[in-house]
C-alpha cells in the first residue's frame, strides 16, 4: 500500500487525509482495509442512487464519461474537476452532472476495481476527488432542491454502532418543543439509516457521537449521506464534542454543538441561511 499511494504525487484526498490524522494522532494507523471502506461508501452509494429520466443534452457521451473516469484517477489532481466544471458552465443541470457525469464516471470506476483494471489506490484516490467535487458543488445542488421555502425540519440520529440513544431523543424532543419537525433514528445499521436519511432528502442532519472510538463510523456515515444527499448539512453534538473540539474538521461535518442550546441555534442560523438562498433565486 505504501508503494502505491507513493505512486500519485499529491496527498490523500479529503476525508481521508483528515481521518487518517485524528487516527494517527491517537497513536494508530488507518488501515488499507478502511480506506478501501470509505472509498467503497463513494463509489456505491453513487452507483446505486436511482437515475431519473435525463434529457439528451444532459447525458454525456460514453467517451466523456470514461475520459472524466481516466481524469479521476491521473496525477493531475484537478483534472476531474475542472471537467466537472466545464459541464455545468455549458449548462449541464445538477441532475446531469450528479447521475449523467459523476454518477457515471463512479460506477465505471467501481467496474475497473472489480476486473482489476484499477488499483486499490487509484480507487481511493478517485474516490476521494469525487467526494471533493461534489462537496464543491454543495450550492449548485442544494439551490436545485430548494423548490419550496425551507421549513424547520431536520433529521436526527445515533451514529451506528452507538447504544447510547438518550440523548438524541432529548435532543428531539427539545426541537419538537421549539416547533422544529424531526426525524428520529437510533438502531439502525450503517446502510440502512443511509437509506433512510437518503429517502427523507433532508437539508439538515443532527449526528449523535456518544464517544471518540465512533470517530471512524460518524466519519463513514458523513461520507456515505454526502455522497447519496449533496445538499445536506451535518451537524455532529454529543460527548464527543466536548472531549474533542476539533471533531467536527475531522469527520467533515459542517458545525458541532456542545449543547442542546448551541445545537438549537446552529440550526436556526443554518436554516436562515436557507431561506436567504432561496430569495435570492425569487
Amino acid at each position: 500500500m505504501n508503494d502505491d499511494r507513493a505512486y500519485f504525487s499529491g496527498p490523500l484526498p479529503q476525508p481521508v487525509r483528515q481521518i487518517q490524522a485524528d487516527i494517527e494522532r491517537r497513536g494508530q494507523q488507518l488501515s488499507e482495509t478502511a480506506l478501501r471502506v470509505l472509498a467503497r461508501e463513494v463509489i456505491l452509494r453513487i452507483s446505486r442512487t436511482e437515475s431519473p429520466p435525463l434529457p439528451a443534452a444532459a447525458r454525456p457521451s460514453t467517451s466523456e464519461i470514461e475520459a472524466l473516469c481516466d481524469a479521476l484517477i491521473s496525477y493531475d489532481d484537478h483534472a476531474g474537476a475542472d471537467m466537472v466544471r466545464a459541464a455545468r458552465l455549458a449548462g449541464m443541470p445538477a441532475d446531469g452532472l450528479y447521475h449523467g457525469y459523476i454518477g457515471e464516471a463512479a460506477r465505471r470506476l467501481g467496474q475497473r476495481w472489480d476486473r482489476d483494471e484499477a488499483t486499490a489506490t487509484e480507487v481511493i484516490l478517485g474516490a476521494g476527488r469525487i467526494y471533493a467535487i461534489l462537496r464543491e458543488l454543495r450550492a449548485v445542488f442544494l439551490a436545485e432542491h430548494l423548490d419550496a421555502p425551507p421549513g424547520s425540519e431536520a433529521v436526527i440520529a445515533c451514529v451506528p454502532g452507538d447504544m447510547h440513544g438518550i440523548g438524541a431523543t432529548i435532543a428531539a424532543d427539545s426541537l419538537r418543543r421549539r416547533g422544529w419537525d424531526i426525524a428520529l433514528y437510533l438502531g439502525l445499521s450503517h446502510s440502512a439509516l443511509v437509506e433512510e436519511i437518503a429517502g427523507r432528502k433532508p437539508t439538515m442532519v443532527v449526528l449523535s457521537v456518544s464517544q471518540s472510538s465512533l470517530t471512524f463510523a460518524a466519519a463513514r456515515l458523513i461520507v456515505a449521506l454526502r455522497v447519496r444527499c449533496p445538499q445536506v448539512w451535518v451537524l455532529v453534538g454529543g460527548p464527543v464534542v466536548t472531549e474533542d473540539p476539533d471533531v467536527a474538521r475531522i469527520i467533515d461535518a459542517d458545525a458541532a454543538a456542545r449543547s442542546i442550546e448551541e445545537g438549537a441555534a446552529l440550526l436556526e442560523s443554518h436554516l436562515d441561511a436557507l431561506n436567504r438562498l432561496r430569495s435570492g433565486r425569487a
